[in-house]
Order: C-alpha cells, then sequence, then structure tokens
C-alpha cells in the first residue's frame, strides 16, 4: 500500500518550527523598530539639553539668577515637538560655581505629564571667570 501525505506529527512539528519562526521575526522586527525610535528621537533629546545648557549659562553669565525657574526656561526654549522641561535645581556652591539639574521628559503616551518612564536627568556644573 503507497503512503500519500504526510502524518499528523510531520504536520505538528513543522507547524510548531514555522511559529517559533514568525514569532522571531516579529520580535526582532520590534526590537527594530525600538531602536530606530530611540535613534530618531535621541537629536530631540540632545536639542532640549544643548538650548537649556545655553540659556541657563548665558543667564548665569549675565548675574541674572532670580530669572533661572523652571516656568521661565519653559517659555524661552522651545522643545521640539514631544518634548518638554519637568525638572530645574540650581545649587550655589560659592559665588562663582552653580551646579544645575535638568529634567527632561519625551511625551510617549501624550498626556502633556513626565510620567516616571518618560524622564532623562542631566547635571551641569557652571563657573563664572575670574577676573
Amino acid at each position: 500500500m503507497a503512503k500519500k501525505g504526510f502524518s499528523l506529527l510531520e504536520v505538528t512539528v513543522s507547524i510548531f518550527i514555522m511559529g517559533l519562526t514568525v514569532t522571531a521575526l516579529l520580535n526582532l522586527l520590534n526590537w527594530s523598530n525600538i531602536k530606530y525610535n530611540v535613534s530618531a528621537n535621541s537629536w530631540k533629546e540632545r536639542t532640549c539639553l544643548t538650548e537649556a545648557r545655553i540659556w541657563i549659562r548665558n543667564q548665569i553669565l549675565a548675574k541674572d539668577e532670580s530669572n533661572i525657574s523652571l516656568k521661565q526656561m519653559s517659555q524661552s526654549i522651545k522643545c521640539p515637538s514631544g518634548f518638554g522641561y519637568n525638572e530645574l535645581k540650581v545649587t550655589k556652591h560659592d559665588n562663582d560655581t552653580y551646579f544645575v539639574k535638568i529634567g527632561i521628559f519625551e511625551d510617549k503616551n501624550r498626556n502633556g505629564i513626565a510620567d516616571s518612564d518618560e524622564t532623562t536627568t542631566r547635571l551641569f556644573c557652571f563657573r563664572r571667570r575670574a577676573a
């Protein structure tokens, strides 16, 4: 008697292997998308930090420390869409040295609020030149 077709075990194993392959490919696609989003948005993060650093440095060099606030900084600096400032802490070390902690957030869920998984902080040190 001639055998025709595949056995149930052969079909089950081939479907299982195809499922594993498709799952791995979909995970790879998702990982690539996440990696792309990180590199696509990193310039926006650098722009926010650079603009904030320059603005704060100019305020300190102009001896206008009282004007440094989160509200004033957010009004003076425009971040790319989807990014914003959520923290600003200025610590005066001595008359010429300042430590500034800046917090930015990427509003991934578009709710306008800095959630804990969307925030990044950086610490800068500014020093006035001695004459």
